[in-house]
């Protein structure tokens, strides 16, 4: 094995990619000083691993790096690679070239290469380790490192030696099994403690966990009575819900048949008006009559009179004269009669007109005055149940601000004067709107009951109160210690591409900052989605990674299991409020209905008043016509009168002048008396009119006396009606309520409770059982529900380490065993490399100095893995009590015949010297020389100089110029002209 090639790039003053070839004999390098040539030292000791600035000659990690010059800017990393022969399998590796590469990058980050393959540096390191290739070796000197040799102190030359016996490896190895051994016995320091102080709970564990089964079967017997207790009263509430709701199906049917006999009484009573309308008119026509035949009856009574007085005086020329006048007064009134007439003929064609608008408005009337009934119908009923609805509202209110969601042991802590600090439960310090509250109530949980205060000791204070309160449980976050969770960047960016992707949770709720880890942490890293099929592919999509909750409360877990079905009300702050929220949108809209409902009635009612005008108007109309009627019917009346008088006269005047005075007297007697006879039958006419009329009006009160007796009990039923549906409210909200109970206290539905939980005694006789198991109870005080867990936990945590603490000793002693080998291993290994080396350095220091004696010895034998070594040399001709009274030179050769002893007991596979033999002069240099030719065959030499002695030895040759300021060249070299 040899070094094959030096390639670097960026390394200190190699600003450019420079190779360096090497044969397997004797290379060298040349350049004048500052050139750059220890640098090449440097760089195989830097690929190597070397870590120490120091030893590298940089100020910091990085500066290693080329940092430009004044033509050139920095580079941004630094490169070597170094590769070897390795034919001979010399690195037990299989292949017949081993490239060593190493980068360093301006950001400190450091990359090692094997073959070309990224490795570790460990991995480089182990395989130099004993090869005599590694950073540490003896045959990589550095300038000014021979000196070293002789003047460090002894334990610090022992490396060199252990490099040469080969046991670095076993050195590093029993190290590193001795920082196993370490560990181990940290590791059975802790289990110990750990042992103890599990001994020590173990106890007072098992008698927890003792309490705490005992408690746990007192509890799942409370349990099981309270949720049969629950199903009994959930049932009984619903028979007495059943019976609430056919009470009032009954009121209704009959307040419905009451509105409909107040319907036919109003009907009624509207027909005997009509009746009365009737009869009142036909009472009037008849006292019209009776007025009309009274007048006739006077007017007979003058006729006769009149007559008679006529009689007396008869004058027959004057007579013609008269009647000839009479004639033309009947002719001219008989005219004026057929004209009156013809212009009332016009009129009842007016009237019948009227009468048709009027029927047919009165029809309109009574459709739309039956809407307006409809409609005040259903305004009724949307007044009840917005009076259901108010009082569910309020109870929800009051469950909301009394605290009655929160359990007993948060209530206690919440505005409790002891403590500051507690910010509120995590539900009462967000606000979400109504389409995403299902969400977050159901992701919340039970944890919309945690409490959020300042810090951890606040809280631990907490938990002793209730604790020494025996009030019960409570989880506290505090702002000090909570951190926030969320979901990742790359997650997030697939989500935003994913169809119905809404958000995460804590970016559709409103809170303040401060809460904000509180907040995140709950709700940071749950998604929200459309729906449930979404949720599902959304899921798949980021590899079941997230939570997903739908808008309607469905949820995906982490992993990829469903959790829902029906949304089942949740008793928190957050339900709570999102019920008001829908109930409050139920009352407006009840309220917008009757709002509009009030203004279509108003809106009828306006029309019925419109109608009712035209009636009326109509009706003033017709009465104006009748009246007109009237007035020409009396002027017809009257105009048939005088025609009548004048037909009399007429008539009396003809009787007289042709004497038939006696037939014409009985004429008008017997006239006068078929008057007084229709008097007479008028009269009785009129007398049942009024019987009627009595009639009809006693029907009428009796009506309106029913119909009022049937509005009281309308009303009365109506009152009834609402003190049921109030009932009926209060049975449905304690059913809730149970029901909420079932769901939030033991998590189960009430059909897989009536299933599985039935009540098979007296309820009375087990809810004093209930009442007791309470009481034996609380006399448990605060049970540590944790500690059979706990119990199991700790002994099975105990048994382990106990396990444990057995296979730590087993490991201990065999770790042991393994450093008393190595140590035999070593002190074997070493010892006969140091005799061997001993012998060597003396044979080597009389060959190149001449003569003299030098010797190494360890300063404490007893203690072969630890002494130190000690060197004296004498040359030939002296007498020196101290290695450090030797010169320069003698310094030089001393340590260079230390080298070459070394070299004849441990071949190395190359040599890399940096100006080893500066000190000497030329005849030693000659004698340096001399020696390297006895190793041209067994070892690669490598050696950097400035002196032509030396570079006449060399096969190979290098040279190093700066030509650039601040940048290395390689460059050819003339060996001929060197040895001239």
């Amino acid at each position: 094995m040899y070094l094959k090639e030096i390639q670097t790039y960026g390394f200190k003053s190699f600003a450019d990619k420079i190779n360096f070839e090497f044969t397997d004999g004797i290379n060298g390098i040349v350049g004048p000083n500052g050139s750059g040539k220890s640098n090449v030292v440097d760089a195989v000791r830097w690929v190597l691993g070397e870590g120490s600035n120091k030893e590298l000659r940089a100020s910091d990690t990085t500066s290693v790096i080329f940092s430009g010059s004044k033509s050139r800017k920095p580079l941004n990393s630094a490169m070597v690679n170094i590769i070897f022969d390795n034919t001979d399998r010399h690195l037990p590796i299989d292949f017949n070239e081993v490239s060593i590469k190493r980068i360093l990058y301006r950001t400190g980050e450091n990359e090692y290469y094997l073959n070309g393959e990224k490795c570790l540096k460990k991995e480089i390191i182990e395989l130099l380790t004993d090869s005599g290739a590694a950073k540490e070796s003896f045959n990589i000197i550095r300038q000014g490192k021979i000196d070293e040799i002789l003047s460090t102190k002894p334990i610090d030359r022992r490396v060199i030696f252990e490099e040469a016996a080969g046991v670095l490896k076993y050195k590093k190895r029993k190290e590193e099994a001795i920082r196993k051994l370490d560990r181990t016995n940290n590791n059975i320091n802790r289990v110990n403690d750990i042992i103890n102080e599990l001994e020590s709970n173990l106890e007072p564990l098992s008698k927890q966990a003792s309490d705490a089964k005992k408690y746990l079967e007192y509890k799942d017997k409370l349990d099981d009575y309270d949720i049969s207790l629950m199903v009994h009263d959930i049932n009984n509430y619903s028979n007495e819900l059943n019976s609430c709701k056919e009470k009032i199906s009954e009121i209704n049917d009959k307040i419905t048949e009451l509105n409909k006999n107040s319907a036919s009484y109003d009907i009624s009573i509207l027909n005997s008006k009509n009746d009365l309308s009737k009869v009142e008119l036909e009472f009037t026509k008849n006292t019209d009559k009776m007025l009309m035949f009274t007048k006739e009856l006077e007017q007979a009574d003058s006729d006769i009179k009149l007559f008679r007085e006529r009689s007396k005086y008869v004058d027959k020329d004057k007579d013609k004269e008269k009647i000839n006048k009479l004639k033309e007064d009947i002719l001219l009134n008989e005219n004026n009669i057929k004209s009156i007439d013809g212009e009332i003929s016009l009129l009842n064609k007016k009237i019948e007109v009227i009468d048709s608008n009027i029927i047919n408005n009165n029809s309109k009337y009574n459709l739309l005055n039956e809407k307006v009934i409809a409609i005040n119908t259903n305004i009724n009923d949307n007044n009840r149940a917005i009076t259901d609805i108010n009082y569910k509202i309020s109870s929800l209110e009051e469950n909301i601000n009394s605290g009655g969601n929160v359990p007993n042991s948060v209530k206690v802590l919440l505005n409790n004067p002891l403590f500051t600090g507690v910010r509120g439960t995590i539900s009462s310090l967000i606000s979400v709107d109504n389409e995403y509250a299902l969400a977050v109530s159901t992701t919340l949980g039970g944890a919309s009951n945690y409490l959020v205060v300042d810090d951890r000791k606040l809280a631990s204070r907490m938990v002793d109160y209730l604790k020494n309160k025996k009030l019960g449980r409570a989880t506290f976050y505090p702002l000090d210690v909570i951190k926030g969770r969320n979901v990742d960047n790359d997650s997030l960016d697939k989500l935003k591409q994913a169809k119905g992707y809404i958000n995460t949770l804590d970016k559709v709720i409103k809170y303040d900052k401060k809460y904000e880890n509180v907040i995140m942490n709950q709700l940071g890293n749950v998604i929200l989605c459309d729906s449930i099929n979404n949720a599902n592919k959304i899921s798949e999509l980021i590899n079941n990674r997230y939570k997903i909750v739908t808008l309607d409360g469905q949820v995906v877990n982490v992993g990829g299991s469903i959790t829902g079905g029906e949304s089942i009300k949740t008793n928190n702050v957050i339900s709570l409020r999102y019920e008001v929220i829908e109930y409050k949108n139920k009352l407006n809209v009840l309220i917008n209905q009757n709002q509009d409902l009030l203004s279509e009635v108003a809106e009828y009612n306006s029309k019925l008043k419109d109608y009712e005008e035209k009636i009326l108007n109509l009706k003033l109309e017709k009465s104006t016509l009748e009246n007109e009627i009237g007035i020409k019917k009396k002027a017809i009346d009257d105009a048939i009168n005088v025609v009548n008088d004048l037909n009399k006269e007429l008539k009396d005047i003809d009787n007289i002048s042709g004497n038939n005075t006696k037939s014409a007297e009985d004429e008008l007697v017997k006239k006068y008396y078929e008057i007084k006879e229709n008097i007479d039958k008028l009269n009785q006419e009129i007398e049942s009119n009024k019987i009627t009329k009595k009639k009809i009006n006693d029907d009428i009160l009796e009506i309106e006396e029913m119909s009022k007796n049937s509005n009281m009990v309308t009303q009365k039923l109506e009152k009834e009606l609402h003190e049921i549906e109030l009932k009926e409210s209060r049975i449905e909200v304690k059913i809730d309520t149970l029901l909420n109970s079932l769901n939030e206290e033991y998590n189960i539905t009430y059909n897989e409770a009536s299933l599985k939980y039935i009540l098979d005694d007296d309820a009375n006789k087990i809810r004093k059982e209930v009442n007791k198991l309470k009481d034996e109870l609380k006399e448990f005080g605060v049970v540590n529900i944790g500690a059979i867990e706990e119990y199991e936990r700790i002994n099975t945590r105990y048994e382990f380490l106990t396990k444990q603490k057995e296979d730590l000793s087993k490991a201990e002693d065999t770790l042991l065993e393994i450093i008393g080998d190595m140590d035999s291993v070593m002190k074997e290994k070493f010892e006969k490399s140091f005799n061997e080396i001993r012998t060597e350095f003396k044979k080597v220091f009389k060959e190149l100095f001449g003569g003299g004696n030098a010797d190494i010895y360890m300063t404490d034998p007893s203690d072969l893995l630890n002494t130190g070594i000690e060197l004296e040399a004498t040359p030939p001709g002296k007498k020196l009590k101290s290695i450090q009274a030797l010169s320069g030179g003698e310094r030089t050769f001393t340590a260079i015949s230390l080298l070459f002893a070394i070299l004849n007991v441990r071949p190395v596979p190359f040599c890399l010297f940096d100006e080893v033999e500066a000190a000497l002069d030329e005849a030693n240099v000659d004698r340096f020389g001399d020696y390297l030719d006895r190793y041209r065959k067994k070892t690669q030499f490598i050696i950097i100089t400035h002196k032509k002695r030396t570079m006449e030895y060399v096969d190979t040759l290098y040279g190093i110029t700066m030509q650039e300021s601040g940048v290395s060249k390689r460059v050819s070299v003339k060996l001929g002209e060197i040895k001239k």
